[in-house]
């Protein structure tokens, strides 16, 4: 999925000012879009989910489909950055979709896992947020340069076990429920978690510098990206855990 792989597009932008009569970005809008986003994820998986509950037959093609289109979306947005306020809404509709596949497949192997990871996904968000704006992290230079090493890393890592999964062949550290598993699966999620603060700075020193209105669809596109990426991962684990039950 392209949210799994992610290295927020977002944070990629120098800081640009607003020009003479154009409006700047704030935090309300920001989070207006944020919201907005959400909910059309929102829908669009809980949507696809009755849909392939009733036509299970469609479920792999809208996954594929949702994946595919997710990412080409995720890519023009993130080297055209203008597109985002026509797009954005486009690419959550799209993610929605790919969501609701994934998530009802793990549904009917552990029922009430998608619930859990729903909770879990806001709760760390929360977390996330709070501890960026209490300072409790300082997003420094250093942090950054970590964190973004650590996707990329993560994204090697994916890239090199599908890789492999096409020969039949699989890295057991990255399959099943051995302990070893879990634990990669844990940092996975904390890189996800970590990428969030880097996500709400970001939007805070756009604000603080005035940026163009227009960025406060590029800032709303990468916070859900990383969402959606924490959900999947946070999924991912919990299923991992169920299955040592």
């Amino acid at each position: 999925m392209a949210t799994r792989f992610k290295v927020n597009p977002a944070l990629r932008r120098g800081f640009e000012t607003a020009r003479a009569g154009e409006r700047p970005m704030t935090k309300a809008g920001t989070m207006s879009k944020i919201f907005l986003l959400l909910a059309l994820v929102t829908a669009a998986a809980g949507g696809t989910w009755f849909f392939l509950a009733a036509n299970p037959q469609f479920l792999v093609p809208a996954l594929i489909g949702g994946v595919v289109l997710g990412l080409i979306l995720a890519l023009i947005i993130t080297f055209k950055p203008r597109t985002a306020p026509v797009l954005s809404p486009v690419y959550a509709i799209v993610e929605g979709v790919a969501v609701g596949a994934i998530s009802l497949m793990f549904e009917s192997m552990y029922p009430g896992l998608v619930g859990k990871a729903v909770l879990a996904t806001f709760v760390v968000s929360f977390a996330m947020w709070f501890v960026y704006s209490t300072g409790m992290i300082k997003v420094t230079q250093r942090f950054r340069s970590a964190v973004t090493a650590a996707i990329l890393s993560i994204l090697v890592l994916y890239a090199v076990n599908l890789l492999l999964a096409l020969f039949g062949v699989d890295l057991p550290f990255m399959t099943g429920s051995s302990p070893l598993a879990i634990g990669i699966q844990f940092v996975i999620v904390i890189v996800a978690s970590l990428s969030l603060v880097m996500d709400f700075d970001f939007i805070s020193q756009q604000v603080q510098a005035r940026a163009p209105k227009s960025m406060e669809w590029v800032a709303a596109f990468g916070l859900i990206v990383t969402i959606i990426w924490l959900y999947i991962e946070l999924l991912d684990l919990l299923y991992r855990l169920a299955a040592r039950d």
